[in-house]
C-alpha cells in the first residue's frame, strides 16, 4: 500500500514538474527580445519586410495570445506531437529520437568511467593519506574537480586530434569516437566522487565493527575491501544515480566540441537558431531526465533504508 502510494505521488510530482517547466519555457521564449519568427525570416531572407514577418508569425501560430499558444502546444504534446523544426521542417520528436543513441553511449560509458575512476582515486586517497603521495592524489583530484569540462574537452581535442592525429574530428561514429567525450565528461565527476569516497572511507573505518575486526587479527586491506568499501559504495549509490542527470546536461557542450551528432548538438544548434519548437522539447526532455534520475535515487535510498531496518531487526 505504501509502495503504490509512493508511486502515485511520484507520478504526480513528475507530471506537475514537467507542466511547470513547459510553462516557464514558453514564458521565457516570449519574454526574450528576439522574436523566433523574425529570426527565422532573417535566416532565410536577409532583409525581410514587416508584412513577411507578420505572415510568418501567423503561419507559425505565434500571433495569438500566449495562453492560446500554450494550450495549443500542450494539446499537441499530449498526443506526442511537438511540432516541426523551424530549420528543416522535420518533426521535432523524430530528430531527437535519431540522436538519442549517440548521447546514450556517451552517458553510459561516462558513468562507468566515473565509477571506476572514483573507486581508484578514493582508495588511493585513503590508503596513501599519511604519505607524501597522498598529497599528490589530493592535488590531482582537486585540480580535476576545478577544471571545467568544456575547457578540458577543448584542450584534449587540441592535443589528441589536432597535434597527435589520433582521432578524427568529424565522420567517426564508432565507440572509439564516443570514448573521448565520455572521458572528458567523466574526469570532473570521478574526481569529485573519489574525494568524497576518501572522506567516507576514513569515517567508515573508524566504526566499532572495524575495531572488532582488527582485534580479531583480520588484514587491514581485507577489512577495507570486504566490509568498509561495500558500505560506503551503497551509501554513495543514490547520489551517483542522481548525478547522471548532470552528466546528460554536461554532454550538451561536450558533444558540440567533439562534433558528436547527439542530443546536446541538437540543443545547441536549436538555441543558436532560435528554433522554438526544438527548444521547448529540449527543455522538457532535460527536465524529464532530471526527474527520472531523481526518482531512481529516491528508490535506491528507500531500498537501502529498508535493508538497513531489516538488518537491525535480525
Amino acid at each position: 500500500m505504501m509502495l503504490s502510494h509512493r508511486m502515485v505521488k511520484g507520478a504526480i510530482d513528475i507530471v506537475f514538474t514537467l507542466l511547470v517547466v513547459s510553462i516557464l519555457s514558453f514564458l521565457l521564449m516570449r519574454v526574450s527580445p528576439i522574436d523566433p519568427a523574425e529570426a527565422f525570416a532573417i535566416r532565410n531572407t536577409l532583409q525581410p519586410s514587416s508584412d513577411m514577418i507578420a505572415e510568418l508569425r501567423k503561419e507559425l501560430g505565434l500571433d495569438g495570445p500566449l495562453g492560446v499558444q500554450y494550450a495549443t502546444w500542450l494539446n499537441h504534446a499530449l498526443h506526442f506531437d511537438f511540432g516541426k523544426s523551424l530549420m528543416n521542417n522535420k518533426p521535432v520528436l523524430d530528430q531527437f529520437i535519431a540522436t538519442i543513441p549517440f548521447t546514450f553511449r556517451i552517458v553510459a560509458l561516462s558513468a562507468v568511467l566515473q565509477a571506476v575512476g572514483a573507486i581508484i582515486l578514493g582508495c588511493a586517497g585513503y590508503m596513501l593519506r599519511y604519505r607524501w603521495s597522498g598529497i599528490v592524489v589530493r592535488v590531482i583530484t582537486i585540480a580535476c574537480i576545478s577544471i571545467p569540462g568544456f575547457y578540458l574537452a577543448t584542450v584534449y581535442l587540441d592535443i589528441v586530434a589536432v597535434k597527435l592525429h589520433w582521432i578524427s574530428v568529424v565522420g567517426d561514429e564508432s565507440w572509439l569516437k564516443v570514448w573521448h567525450p565520455a572521458f572528458c565528461l567523466a574526469v570532473p565527476m570521478a574526481a569529485f566522487y573519489g574525494r568524497l569516497l576518501t572522506g567516507l572511507l576514513v569515517k567508515e573505518m573508524e566504526e566499532d565493527y572495524v575495531m572488532y575486526a582488527r582485534c580479531q587479527g583480520l588484514n587491514e586491506n581485507y577489512i577495507l575491501f570486504r566490509h568498509g568499501m561495500p558500505h560506503v559504495l551503497l551509501a554513495l549509490l543514490p547520489n551517483f544515480m542522481q548525478s547522471i542527470g548532470f552528466t546528460v546536461a554536461g554532454a550538451t557542450i561536450i558533444e558540440q566540441i567533439f562534433s558528436v551528432p547527439g542530443i546536446g548538438n541538437v540543443i545547441i544548434t536549436s538555441v543558436i537558431n532560435r528554433d522554438a519548437p526544438m527548444i521547448h522539447f529540449s527543455i522538457l526532455l532535460l527536465a524529464a531526465v532530471f526527474m527520472l534520475t531523481s526518482r531512481m535515487s529516491d528508490a535506491a535510498r528507500l531500498w537501502l533504508n529498508r535493508d538497513a531496518i531489516r538488518g537491525n531487526r535480525e
